[in-house]
């Protein structure tokens, strides 16, 4: 019950964070849940949760979409994501949990950073087949995709138009790879349980998020959220490294 009322709050507050900060949500939730759960199944919670949050964010802006763009990155990304499950089917949980450590600590920094990857176009066709793979291996791809685009045309579309683009990419990855969840055998009665406890996290973070949102000095808000996100890399770290 303990692990279940933990499992409960971590993904309150993922979901709060990702709502409020509009970005996070795995980011957050991964390394706690990595640590109170199995690798796998750690993963395989936040992505799955992380299904509704993607298609409500996609049904709420889909006017503003850039659809160029989000074909683009929709193929990209979706071509990522048979990698990312092979590699969670086939690693052991000691080189996941590394990976999942590496992952997180380097989309902190990269959201951090607000780091921009050259190239233009083609690097983002790059990035997005990089996170769709890193979406289904760790649940972590939004650092990934947002630091590829920065060097693109795309970046310099209105806000709202490429938080909507991407949302396309994130719900069409999202989705895939809740499929290849079901056929890989990895969304189990156990899992299942943890994502239907965790659903009204979901609502009741997004309720406080929307709140803190108009509330919060949004960039002291971000530096405080990236602050607590390095303390959760690094005891994910310290799990690997001590195991």
């Amino acid at each position: 019950m303990s692990v279940l009322i933990c499992v409960f709050v971590v993904l309150t507050v993922a979901a709060m964070v990702r709502i409020a900060a509009g970005f996070g949500f795995a980011l957050v939730a991964v390394p706690p849940l990595a640590l109170l759960l199995d690798p796998v199944s750690a993963v395989v919670v936040a992505a799955t949760l992380a299904v509704p949050l993607n298609l409500w964010v996609m049904a709420r802006d889909r006017a503003h979409v850039d659809r160029r763009g989000a074909s683009l990155l929709v193929v990209c990304t979706l071509a990522g994501v048979p990698f990312g499950l092979w590699a969670l089917n086939v690693l052991s949980e000691s080189t996941l949990l590394t990976l999942i450590a590496a992952s997180v600590v380097a989309g902190t920094l990269l959201v951090w950073r607000r780091v921009r990857v050259p190239g233009g176009m083609v690097a983002v066709a790059g990035m997005s087949a990089l996170s769709g793979a890193s979406f289904a291996a760790t649940a972590i791809d939004g650092p990934i995709l947002v630091a590829g685009l920065q060097g693109s045309r795309l970046a310099d579309l209105a806000p709202r138009v490429q938080r909507a683009t991407l949302a396309v990419a994130f719900s069409a990855t999202s989705v895939a790879t809740l499929v290849g969840f079901v056929f890989g055998g990895q969304l189990t009665p156990e899992v299942g349980g943890l994502v239907l406890s965790g659903a009204p996290a979901l609502l009741i973070g997004t309720f406080i998020g929307e709140r803190l949102f108009r509330k919060l000095d949004a960039e002291l808000f971000r530096r405080t959220i990236l602050v607590l996100l390095l303390v959760s890399s690094v005891s994910v770290v310290t799990r690997v490294v001590t195991a």
